[in-house]
């Protein structure tokens, strides 16, 4: 019972070091798109690139960083 139950912790830590990790991979590549530091980076910065990534996507859907889902999207 005490393994499956220290599985499970360490389970869920690896899956938000993951989320850590992909979330800062995502802030670096803000940044960098942004020409500022992550440090530099606020909320509305992050909007503004999330609405421009979106853009990109529907013009050329290799140009954009993420991958989309429009079905359930609504701006």
């Amino acid at each position: 019972m005490h393994v499956l139950k220290n599985y499970r912790i360490v389970s869920i830590i690896l899956r938000v070091c993951v989320l850590q990790i992909s979330s800062l991979n995502l802030l670096r590549v803000i940044s960098e798109q942004e020409g500022c530091t992550i440090e530099e980076l606020n909320a509305g910065r992050v909007c503004d690139w999330f609405l421009k990534d979106k853009l990109k996507r529907e013009q050329n859907i290799e140009s954009a960083v993420l991958q989309w889902d429009d079905s359930e999207l609504q701006f």
